[in-house]
């Protein structure tokens, strides 16, 4: 096994400095990669977390890093313990929800490499009945398999999701839909430009954010409430990590309005990285004329500005959903799994859901 480091998180700046210099030379980071964002998300671990961090270096410099909570066990005694890579364990902090999950990794980390992390990381806490890892990339999880059949654990896959994207090369990105889904969201635009000008932009100013950022948020929660859920921004967890993520990264988050005159009738909360868009939330005024939608308005508007600005890929992200799979295709499966030990709490939870 290669010689890996893995200590307890304690200098978090010592750990960003160290991640910083790594994801400069990384081999494809993500945007769930970068500093402003695992800044973001340490700035909300709980007081009493217990963190873990895995380091492999190379003459001094790091070539492979990443982060893991124990969570305590729930119950207490009885319950199970559960180590979560890039996660607290907590269902509202972990309500960020981070996609493309890896190591962050240099060029020369190979299969091995991150396997062999997986295996330390699993020795590291000997107590642990099962380690949860979730949104993997195929390589992480090619490495986390590899790992269980070293350590003799059993992996257990909680779900896959595919990830669609919209392609933006070429030109004309509306001209690429179905002709179906051209008249769809043609009679849409009609519908609405009856009300005033569609327009759709970036906020650009503080002062614009803020606005955009508050009116995102109202239309998510209303939306949700009126099906009788709960919105994502009721969690002060998360709300509060993404408005460090927006401080940390001003430039990659975008807000992206929609309007029919004067009305606001979709705020879409876009990452961007490279040449790569991500939408991550949205916020969209619902109707009772089903012939109005939002949605695919926003989405399909906002690939068609991405696309003229010289982007290369608006990602949808995560998730079955009929506009995701309509406006984009398949270039992705985010596996989440757990890999369980063989302990007697393992074995009366599988006798218990029998």
């Amino acid at each position: 096994m290669a010689d890996i480091v893995v200590a307890s998180l304690t200098d978090r700046a010592a750990f960003l400095e160290d991640w910083q210099v790594l994801y400069a030379r990384a081999d494809y980071p993500s945007f769930f990669h970068t500093p402003a964002w695992m800044k973001s998300w340490l700035d909300g671990a709980p007081e009493a977390a217990r963190l873990k961090h895995i380091c492999l270096r190379e003459g001094g410099t790091p070539v492979l890093m990443g982060a893991f909570s124990v969570a305590p066990r729930k119950p207490p005694m009885l319950g199970l313990q559960e180590s979560w890579f890039h996660e607290f364990g907590d269902v509202e902090r972990d309500a960020v929800y981070a996609e493309y999950v890896d190591f962050l990794a240099a060029p020369e980390a190979a299969h091995e490499l991150r396997r062999d992390a997986v295996c330390a990381m699993i020795e590291e806490i000997g107590t642990a009945d099962g380690f949860v890892f979730r949104n993997l990339t195929d390589d992480m999880t090619s490495a986390v398999f590899s790992a269980a059949a070293i350590c003799e654990m059993s992996g257990r896959v909680l779900n896959e999701q595919p990830v669609y994207g919209c392609e933006l090369t070429g030109d004309g990105f509306m001209e690429k839909l179905s002709s179906s889904l051209q008249s769809k969201i043609g009679r849409a635009l009609r519908l609405y430009e009856e009300r005033g000008a569609l327009t759709a932009r970036l906020a650009q100013t503080d002062a614009e954010k803020a606005a955009a950022w508050d009116r995102l948020k109202t239309l998510h929660n209303t939306g949700w409430e009126a099906r009788g859920k709960r919105g994502v921004f009721d969690n002060p967890h998360l709300t509060a990590f993404h408005e460090r993520l927006r401080k940390n990264a001003p430039d990659a988050c975008h807000l992206f309005e929609v309007k029919a005159g004067d009305e606001v009738i979709a705020v879409l909360y876009n990452f961007v990285h490279g040449r790569h868009v991500m939408n991550y939330q949205s916020g969209l005024k619902f109707e009772d004329d089903n012939r109005l939608t939002p949605g695919f308005v926003a989405h399909a508007l906002a690939a068609q500005y991405y696309q003229e600005k010289g982007f290369e890929v608006y990602d949808l992200l995560a998730g079955e959903a009929d506009y995701k799979s309509r406006l984009g295709e398949p270039h992705a499966i985010f596996t989440s799994l757990v890999l369980e030990r063989p302990t007697w709490r393992n074995r009366l939870r599988g006798l218990l859901k029998r």
